[in-house]
């Protein structure tokens, strides 16, 4: 497989920003939880991986990231479960071949996003502000069943990834629409309905 580019479909409240403690740096957070999200995609065995038709829905632990090739359709959360939202999202990895140091794979992510120039996430039809971050290098074990079909040893490698990303406050009891566009080498529009328990 050639490096995973996906745009991540994930849903955010409007207007309920989670604000960063003071002197803290959110893009080193946020770019913290895209490599959450990423490290638990990459080691989710085949039959349950958001790339082969399992669950879109990614459990962080407390927050939730809707996620799938062709975006999420709908995720249900429970009341207090923070939304993870990626506009779009590129992961370089040792096992696709996209290089074998940090600075080779973290080159490789930043040039496949080249060409992204609009990417925008609204919540229930208001807009809400992305950052652009990227991973620290992520060390990845495959399971068995992984969607690489890598075995043995190499199913042990590195990855970076990049994108364009907000973590917000959990939503609401009931129904939202998340509506992300992306545009430039790559057109993208998603609508993800997000059901709050």
């Amino acid at each position: 497989m050639s490096r995973f580019v996906h745009a991540l479909l994930v849903a955010a409240a409007a207007m309920c920003l989670v604000a960063p403690s003071a002197g803290a740096n959110p893009n080193n957070r946020l770019g913290g939880t895209l490599g959450d999200l990423w490290t638990t995609v990459l080691q989710t065995p085949t039959p349950e991986n958001p790339f082969t038709g399992g669950s879109p829905c990614v459990d962080l632990g407390d927050i939730v990231a809707p996620f799938g090739p062709n975006g999420a359709t709908s995720c249900t959360v429970e009341r207090g479960t923070k939304v993870f939202a990626a506009a779009w999202s590129t992961e370089c990895s040792t096992f696709e071949g996209n290089g074998t140091t940090e600075a080779q794979l973290r080159a490789c992510a930043r040039a496949a996003d080249q060409g992204i120039t609009t990417h925008t996430i609204a919540v229930d039809g208001q807009s809400v502000p992305v950052s652009e971050v990227e991973t620290d290098l992520l060390t990845i074990h495959l399971p068995k069943d992984n969607i690489f079909g890598l075995t043995g040893a190499d199913r042990n490698g590195l990855s970076v990834g990049h994108g364009w990303v907000t973590l917000l406050d959990p939503l609401t009891v009931g129904t939202h629409t998340i509506d992300i566009h992306v545009a430039g080498t790559v057109s993208f529009d998603n609508q993800t309905t997000i059901i709050v328990l």
